[in-house]
């Protein structure tokens, strides 16, 4: 999954499930890390840190996307 799939995905989960989506988040990373998917849980990190962006209106979901 590519970094404008990824945002698009987070923005989603975002609008669908509101807060309640970083939780699951949370949940998701420490149920696979435990499991030993480190890198299925490093795609879940990164969506979490997206929401976190999003909730903080750090990042406009609906703009176009810049990666630096």
């Amino acid at each position: 999954m590519g970094a404008e799939e990824t945002c698009r995905l987070a923005a989603e989960l975002a609008e669908e499930f509101g807060e309640s989506v970083s939780r699951v988040a949370e949940r998701a990373i420490a149920t696979l890390e435990a499991d030993g998917f480190t890198e299925r849980a490093l795609t879940w990190r990164v969506i979490h840190a997206i929401l976190a962006d999003i909730a903080a209106n750090r990042f406009d979901p609906h703009a176009p996307i810049a990666i630096h």
